[in-house]
């Protein structure tokens, strides 16, 4: 069973969400990694300056790993800390088609 991460940021302002989204594609780095990634980044329409990132595992371990390995990417400066609501769920349905 997988397990599901969404994550909404909320910035200052739009320009710091905008720094996030290009920091956060730098995450391409992961494709060159062995390790599977699946991650979705979207910025509201409404609000500019808030960020949903949405994360999907394949488990507890696959979490862990992908999470270490991210952490050690970290290039946010802490001046851009956002509020940040995270929510985990595990997938009980899914269709792909």
């Amino acid at each position: 069973m997988s397990i599901v991460r969404v994550t909404v940021r909320t910035f200052q302002n739009a320009e710091h969400a905008e720094l996030f989204i290009q920091l956060g594609k730098s995450f391409d780095v992961l494709s060159e990694t062995e390790l599977k990634v699946n991650f979705t980044m979207a910025q509201s329409e409404r609000q500019k300056n808030q960020v949903i990132s949405i994360w999907q595992y394949d488990d507890e371990n696959h979490m862990k790993e992908v999470r270490k390995k991210l952490a050690s990417l970290n290039k946010l400066p802490n001046s851009l800390m956002p509020k940040e609501i995270a929510s985990e769920a595990k997938v009980v349905h899914s269709l792909i088609h």
